[in-house]
């Protein structure tokens, strides 16, 4: 009985000096420029220096959105909004990311395109239109649900029918591609 009473006095010790090392947990939102990533299980780690010069452990993986099918790679130098329960842990700062609200890759240039769609090659979330611009210019824009943010910004379009895109440009080999963002109206 002595030995019972030991071990249950240790845990209730191990018990109160975890609560006592981790604050409570509370929603916000966090962005900044990611300075470190770190690969997991089922996502990656992370992390994310504000405007305030202050770091924040994010962890980013699919079991943990809201929804699955928004998750998104992140590279260091990106710059990420992301919403979710924080805490912290001694003197670091944690976040659960349960939504990835915008990420901007370090790389990209911001442009919105106007054309006809020439093709439609169907992917796994959604599709790539080749785009023929007034001024004959062609793209490969890659429209889907995760790229958009949400199942309620996708649109499905048709060959034939004129476009407003906006998105990240970006090129591979000669070919200019984007990676829509938002569908203008």
């Amino acid at each position: 009985m002595k030995i019972f009473s030991i071990k249950k006095r240790i845990l209730s010790l191990i018990i109160l000096v975890s609560l006592g090392s981790c604050s409570t947990v509370k929603t916000a939102t966090v962005s900044g420029k990611i300075t470190d990533i770190q690969s997991g299980k089922d996502g990656y780690t992370a992390t994310i220096k504000n405007e305030r010069n202050k770091m924040y452990l994010g962890t980013i993986s699919i079991p943990n959105l809201s929804n699955p099918h928004l998750f998104k790679q992140a590279s260091v130098g990106d710059t990420i909004v992301v919403k979710g329960e924080v805490w912290k842990m001694g003197t670091e700062k944690h976040i659960k990311v349960e939504e990835i609200l915008e990420l901007k890759k370090k790389d990209s240039a911001e442009a919105k395109i106007t054309g006809i769609i020439q093709s439609i090659e169907r992917g796994k979330d959604g599709y790539t239109a080749k785009i023929k611009t007034t001024n004959g210019l062609l793209y490969f824009a890659t429209i889907s649900i995760p790229n958009l943010g949400s199942p309620e910004k996708y649109r499905l379009f048709k060959i034939g029918e004129t476009v407003n895109l906006f998105g990240e440009l970006w090129k591979m080999g000669e070919e200019n591609h984007l990676t829509v963002r938002k569908i203008l109206e």
